[in-house]
């Protein structure tokens, strides 16, 4: 699967979430239903398509920190042979709520991140370990409607962070825009290839 084919898919779902989840030509849905648990499902499916170490992937848990409330990672990627967990994905549609931009978000799970490691968990599939290179990604879908500070916070988070990743994965054009249909938004939306090469070539080298 192909960064092109994930952002076909995220597009289709973007378009399907807009009409009624049962047809009935008299029913008109005003706003769309949320595509994060297709989300989820889809970059977790990207992953595994191209990490080629044998690893399990575990949506929306429900998984304990230690010295800290239970958390809900977007993906929990574990290691099918040792147990371990190395990589936390956690995918934003949108973040253009956040005022305070992505550098605070990120910061809070850098302290989080540094003080699990070397830590046992489990959520409702399972059970691990955390390992001591345990890395938290956060992907952003677009960096249209993110922000003003998304292009600073991300050269800080690179910066200055080191257990947690910002990447962003296209920009122009946004996934769920209204003007453009599925074809032309594919045309017109650049996508950062280098990003998801980035995020693979990490993962990689978590065996």
């Amino acid at each position: 699967m192909s960064p092109n084919d994930y952002f076909i898919k995220i597009i289709e779902a973007y378009h399907k979430a807009r009409l009624p989840k049962y047809y009935h030509p008299d029913i008109k849905r005003g706003r769309s239903t949320s595509i994060s648990s297709d989300l989820e499902d889809l970059t977790a499916l990207w992953i595994a398509f191209n990490n080629p170490n044998q690893c399990s992937y575990f949506t929306d848990q429900p998984i304990k920190f230690e010295g800290s409330t239970t958390k809900y990672p977007d993906i929990v990627i574990q290691n099918n042979k040792t147990f371990e967990i190395k990589n936390l994905i956690d995918v934003k549609t949108d973040i253009g709520w956040n005022r305070e931009g992505m550098y605070q978000f990120c910061e809070e799970w850098e302290k989080r991140i540094e003080s699990v490691k070397n830590t046992n968990t489990s959520f409702r599939n399972g059970n691990g370990f955390f390992s001591d290179e345990l890395t938290y990604h956060v992907l952003v879908i677009s960096k249209m409607n993110s922000g003003k500070k998304i292009e600073a916070d991300y050269e800080k988070v690179r910066e200055e962070l080191k257990n947690v990743k910002l990447y962003i994965l296209s920009d122009r054009v946004h996934p769920n825009n209204y003007e453009f249909d599925i074809g032309e938004t594919m045309d017109k939306i650049l996508i950062h290839k280098n990003e998801f090469d980035r995020l693979i070539s990490h993962i990689k080298k978590s065996k």
